[in-house]
């Protein structure tokens, strides 16, 4: 009899954990018929979008992405889990300063690196021809408009880095931190504190050094889909390059 309790009590407290992890799951579940802005917290955020006119391109603020923005297929969510989907033409408009066409998400205010910078995310690549930026620490103006570091997906479900070598740009390395296949959900976190980059992709984990030439200067982050195979012109209607997130959020 003392067996019988024994296991009964063992299975209400597995039964008990599994309906608390159930509960927070479905506490915390993206809603399949919002738009983006009422799933995630944007306001802190402008959008960058592939349409527009060549050196226009088309932006929304905070505030319109927080009141409902959506605009298929380039920002929308998925009907299917309820994640922040960015689609990106092989063919585009861009700022002048670019050469590819983008949809991104770039952090509004400026930070310096002596505190701890932090973006957390948690994507899947459905669809990437060549390579794609999904996350990017930026320069602040008045400095040089180049990043410090992108983080890169590649066709072959290569994650990699790559890594200015001074802050006029022009120079850069480029190293693979993980694997994960097309289609896989994965994790990713960048990290800016004092001199040292750290980025992290599901349980890998590799650090750099920043270049001594952007010592001093503000950075923002970025997130978001910015295909580095496509090219500037007219927009295709279609999304060649697709970045899904299920979680994005910013830490300092």
């Amino acid at each position: 009899m003392r067996h019988q309790e024994t296991n009964f009590k063992r299975f209400s407290k597995t039964a008990l954990i599994a309906a608390i992890a159930l509960a927070s799951a479905s506490a915390f579940a993206l809603s399949t018929t919002v738009a983006p802005g009422k799933n995630f917290s944007l306001s802190g955020y402008t959008l960058q979008l592939p349409t527009g006119s060549s050196g226009n391109v088309d932006t929304k603020t905070g505030a319109e992405l927080a009141a409902g923005f959506t605009k298929s297929p380039w920002f929308y969510t998925d009907t299917g889990d309820g994640s922040m989907v960015m689609g990106d033409p092989s063919v585009g408009w861009t700022t002048s300063g670019s050469l590819h066409p983008r949809t991104e998400l770039r952090e509004n205010a400026s930070w310096a690196t002596s505190g701890t910078n932090l973006l957390d995310a948690t994507v899947t690549v459905t669809k990437v021809p060549s390579n794609t930026a999904i996350a990017q620490i930026f320069q602040a103006a008045p400095a040089p408009s180049k990043p410090l570091c992108e983080l890169q997906y590649t066709s072959s479900g290569v994650v990699k880095l790559l890594l200015e070598s001074t802050n006029q740009g022009g120079s850069s390395t480029t190293t693979t931190i993980a694997s994960v296949p097309v289609g896989t959900k994965f994790t990713y976190q960048l990290k800016l504190s004092g001199s040292t980059i750290t980025v992290k992709v599901n349980s890998t984990t590799k650090t750099f050094t920043m270049d001594s030439s952007f010592v001093g200067e503000s950075f923002y982050f970025k997130a978001g889909n910015y295909d580095q195979s496509a090219v500037s012109g007219t927009p295709n209607t279609t999304a060649a390059t697709i970045v899904k997130f299920a979680v994005l959020k910013i830490t300092h």
